[in-house]
């Protein structure tokens, strides 16, 4: 039903170690303190390393590869988003230039403060048979310790993949009456607990 994109390799130490030419103060700008999202700088830097950030998300830069797709025709099912994501430290020439631009660039910072982190998300939505789209699971997990972030990864990809998603779907309708008047992100909370155990859809950590 979903499978795993195979071509997925997760970075145990993913860093910047190469420094830029002609970088500029407002590229520095929008720094993501909480994601994965990248600025301009950011950007550069990855670009500069060959890091793959041309999966495209909407409007979202950042390093996102695809981690799971729909297997088969079904038409009842729509994959909304799936993907494994990256954060990078900054280490070598790279961080010699980001301490060389603080005095200049106090925002750089926040370059140098940045810890690698590892994430998931996925977005199912469905189709009912009265034709209505819905919701079905949304979860977005990361965190700054390697060896956890493999550990929750295993055991949701796991269960992700053991789940028959129709039969899912049907349940979370049929349960529409429990979470449709909830506000917010407390649809997503009762449906994280319901398919996966999860107290709440969304575990992430801080970025500095």
């Amino acid at each position: 039903m979903l499978s795993r994109v195979n071509t997925t390799a997760l970075i145990s130490n993913p860093q910047c170690f190469k420094a830029v030419d002609n970088i500029k103060e407002e590229e520095f700008q929008y720094y993501d303190k909480d994601g994965f999202e990248l600025n301009l700088a950011e950007q550069r830097y990855y670009a500069e390393m060959g890091h793959p950030i041309w999966h495209r998300c909407l409007n979202h830069f950042c390093w996102q590869e695809p981690w799971f797709e729909i297997k088969g025709d079904s038409q009842d099912l729509i994959l909304d988003h799936s993907m494994i994501l990256h954060r990078c430290r900054y280490v070598g020439h790279a961080l010699e230039q980001l301490i060389s631009l603080k005095d200049r660039i106090p925002t750089a910072d926040y370059l140098i403060k940045t810890k690698p982190k590892w994430g998931f998300d996925i977005a199912l939505d469905a189709v009912s048979e009265s034709k209505e789209i819905f919701e079905v699971l949304h979860v977005e997990y990361d965190h700054c310790v390697y060896e956890e972030f493999c550990n929750r990864l295993i055991t949701t990809e796991y269960t992700i993949r053991h789940i028959d998603w129709i039969d899912m779907a049907k349940k979370i309708w049929t349960h529409r009456d429990q979470w449709q008047h909830l506000k917010g992100f407390d649809q997503n909370h009762w449906k994280a607990n319901y398919v996966l155990g999860w107290k709440q859809a969304e575990y992430t950590e801080k970025t500095l």
